[in-house]
């Protein structure tokens, strides 16, 4: 052991003779690692405490290394901690350092526990106050507690005074007005030419397909994207809406086009809003093998669902279901008739600004018109009228369009 000390202190002299900071060359086989440190810390004059904990050999060979490194990789290589105050170093092992820091920490504890426990009653201005005790009651300390008051949509909080600072801090950041869209929307019927009238141009292509009667389909497309792509037949557009009530109403006197129906909602972010109109059909059911029947009731309604994302820059983010169940074949059965319903649904995802109108569409229906043009009298008389009469029948093309038009709620 000696002649390895020897051999470590004749490398390390003529260094300690030069300037501080120099590169440090150290070849050791088999040393005490305190007495590697020692030597270290007498090349640069540094004040140095080992625990008693440290133990163990140590072999290695660094040349030219800086000596902050050389001391950092002895420690790093006998599993050592380092601690400075002041002056003075402190080399621990590592399990030293663990027990300390549980020390440390049972401490703390232990005060917490010695700490007063102060109440507090917050009452939420917009915040729900049961969903906001479930978020925050994983900030209260083990000894605080959270009760909600429903009547008064308040937090009654108890806890310490500085555990109860930060969870009020807490609930006033989260107590903040929801934003609110305004939805205005024109469920229509109606034909080609009018649409482009209005001014409608599709942003997306038809597919090969046309959805037919009691066919679902279903378009999932953001067209927040450029380069976004239909997987059915359904299109989505955007026109100007500042008077598309009034163009509406005048296509409407003149039959190009029948409004089913134009309902409002408003809806706050990320909360669904939704709006039914049709009716509900009767139907029996049979029970089991006694033979006895129920009567139960399916829709046949428009409807529409509609969650909005309040965006930046005035930009709303739409997640649409808009669907039309209306009375379809009737089946006749051993025990009676039985009525289908045939389903037309969108469902999508866009992005608008405030204000903008969308308008969807894909779903067509063909409606039929008989009209005679005949002379007053003449018209009427048997076998002689049809030549004074002319009877004509009209096949016309209908699509379903919705218009919606997403506004922000001032102050929202």
């Amino acid at each position: 052991m000696k002649t390895g000390i020897s051999i470590l202190l004749l490398m390390l002299m003529p260094l300690a003779w030069a300037q501080k900071l120099q590169p440090v060359s150290l070849v050791v086989d088999d040393v005490p690692v305190a007495q590697v440190l020692q030597t270290l810390a007498d090349l640069e004059q540094q004040n140095l405490v080992i625990a008693p904990d440290v133990t163990g050999t140590l072999s290695l060979r660094l040349v030219n290394v800086p000596w902050k490194q050389a001391l950092q990789t002895v420690l790093n290589s006998a599993g050592l901690v380092l601690r400075q105050e002041g002056t003075v170093m402190h080399v621990h092992s590592q399990a030293w350092q663990t027990a300390r820091l549980a020390k440390q920490e049972a401490e703390v504890i232990r005060q917490q526990q010695n700490l007063p426990l102060v109440g507090q009653s917050i009452t939420l201005q917009y915040a729900d106050a049961e969903e906001l005790a479930k978020a925050g009651a994983k900030l209260l300390s083990p000894r605080g507690t959270m009760t909600v008051d429903k009547r008064m949509n308040r937090l009654l909080l108890r806890d310490d005074k500085a555990n109860l600072q930060a969870l009020s801090r807490w609930v006033a950041d989260m107590d903040l007005p929801v934003g609110q869209v305004e939805l205005a929307a024109h469920i229509v019927t109606i034909n080609e030419k009018s649409l482009r009238e209005l001014g409608v141009k599709w942003s997306l292509a038809e597919a090969t397909q046309t959805p037919g009667a009691g066919k679902i389909t279903t378009l999932s497309s953001d067209l927040s994207v450029g380069s976004a792509t239909t997987r059915v037949g359904f299109n989505i557009g955007r026109i100007n809406g500042r008077l598309l009530e009034l163009e509406l109403s005048a296509l409407e006197q003149k039959q190009q086009l029948d409004i089913i129906a134009s309902p409002r909602l408003l809806a706050s972010h990320l909360q669904p809003a939704s709006i039914k109109q049709g009716s509900e059909i009767p139907y029996q059911v049979s029970s089991g093998e006694s033979g006895a029947t129920s009567v139960e009731f399916k829709e046949a309604v428009l409807g529409m669902e509609v969650t909005p994302t309040i965006m930046q820059q005035g930009r709303i983010r739409l997640k649409l279901r808009i669907s039309q169940d209306m009375p379809g074949q009737v089946l006749q059965q051993a025990d009676g008739e039985v009525l289908t319903i045939d389903k037309q649904e969108i469902e999508t995802q866009v992005e608008v600004k405030s204000g903008e109108t969308l308008a969807l569409g894909g779903i067509f229906s063909q409606k039929n018109k008989s009209a005679r043009d005949s002379i007053p009298l003449l018209g009427d008389i048997p076998w002689v009228g049809q030549l004074f009469r002319h009877d004509g029948k009209d096949n016309e093309r209908r699509e379903l369009v919705v218009f919606i038009t997403p506004r922000l709620v001032p102050g929202a």
